[in-house]
């Protein structure tokens, strides 16, 4: 009996052992499914890529062949036209030639016509005959008015063909860019996104850095701030509202800025105010420098111990005017602006810290 009893139990654990098996291989397989067809979908979208994009190369070929043709059309209609032109150019120097050979004639027949004319008065008794001379110059005065008009003709139609002739040529110019487009554009395509991906990946050690400056900044603040009792902070200034550091233009916010071209964020502790460099840094109220030296991408840094809890700080200058230990009162010239350490224009980065805690200085000031 017994021996039926350890049986069963075998028989029993035998089964749940292989259930277990078989639920942990069909969760398994599902798994391996679910790849499978993650994987498929992935190569399908890849071959749909593949196929687009041959079919863009196939087009950009056939837009290029086009444009090839459209480009010995155009030279060949160029040479015509150019041909046209010369001798409307020619047609046109003969006439302007004979036009002044015609004024020429008419002022020396004009000539003679005056002093036959001039002399009939001097000596009546002679008798000279002007009417021959007047025949002559109405005859070579019709004459110049069917040049001119012939000039005019031409005139028109060389403005008509100068410009028929300029359309072709931009044409061919315009055509034979696209044509060149057309070869380079998938290199140009792939060449603009391996600078993008470069771009995003310096902007990305940028913000690393940036980060890590603002981390060391935090520890600075805390050590000043663990010299300090806080039990007598009135955690207020002097005035409601505090004088603003510099006069200038915001170019980055207080808080997190975010960056939709290389999806990253970065958290920026102040205010950066953009300014010309070498303009007056202002401390914006009373208190004693803490620090006023070189500090990694802050760059010439002053930081300011206002002696009721906050902080204030003044990177990136090019020189600065105190020294650490200096009492210092509102509106005084503290350094003057530049772009050190980790600046990329002439700007000054304004923070306000509460108990080492970096708040929002346009709450502040002014």
């Amino acid at each position: 009996m017994l021996k039926i009893k350890l049986i069963g139990l075998c028989l029993l654990l035998s089964a749940f052992t292989f259930a277990q098996n078989l639920d942990e291989k069909k969760s398994q397989l599902d798994e391996l499914n679910k790849k499978i067809d993650e994987e498929s979908k992935l190569i399908e979208e890849v071959e749909q890529k593949t196929q687009s994009t041959k079919e863009d190369i196939s087009s950009t070929k056939s837009k290029k062949s086009k444009a090839e043709k459209k480009i010995k059309q155009l030279k060949k209609s160029e040479s015509t036209a150019k041909g046209k032109l010369d001798v409307t150019m020619n047609k046109l120097d003969f006439t302007n030639q004979e036009l002044s050979e015609l004024h020429d004639l008419c002022e020396l027949e004009f000539n003679k016509l005056c002093l036959a004319h001039y002399l009939s008065m001097i000596y009546p008794e002679k008798k000279m005959d002007t009417k021959l001379l007047s025949t002559i110059i109405q005859q070579t005065t019709a004459e110049i008015n069917i040049r001119a008009d012939e000039k005019t003709g031409l005139e028109k139609k060389k403005k008509k063909g100068t410009k028929y002739y300029e359309d072709l040529i931009w044409t061919r110019i315009v055509t034979n860019k696209k044509k060149k487009k057309y070869s380079s554009q998938v290199a140009s395509l792939n060449k603009k996104l391996s600078n993008y991906e470069q771009e995003k990946k310096a902007a990305e050690q940028r913000v690393d850095e940036l980060e890590s400056q603002a981390a060391a900044l935090d520890e600075l603040i805390t050590k000043l701030q663990a010299d300090v009792l806080t039990d007598h902070f009135t955690f207020k200034f002097s005035t409601p509202k505090l004088i603003w550091p510099a006069r200038g233009t915001i170019i980055k916010q207080y808080g997190v800025q975010k960056s939709d071209q290389y999806k990253v964020s970065l958290l920026n502790n102040g205010i950066d105010i953009g300014l010309a460099e070498g303009s007056d840094i202002l401390a914006v109220d009373d208190g004693v420098i803490a620090f006023a030296e070189w500090y990694n991408g802050a760059g010439k840094l002053v930081v300011i111990d206002h002696q009721n809890g906050f902080h204030t700080l003044y990177s990136h200058n090019s020189k600065l005017l105190v020294s650490k230990g200096d009492k210092i009162f509102r509106n005084q010239v503290i350094a003057l602006s530049g772009m050190t350490g980790s600046a990329e224009v002439p700007s000054v980065h304004f923070e306000i810290r509460k108990r080492g805690t970096p708040v929002n200085p346009l709450e502040y000031l002014e």
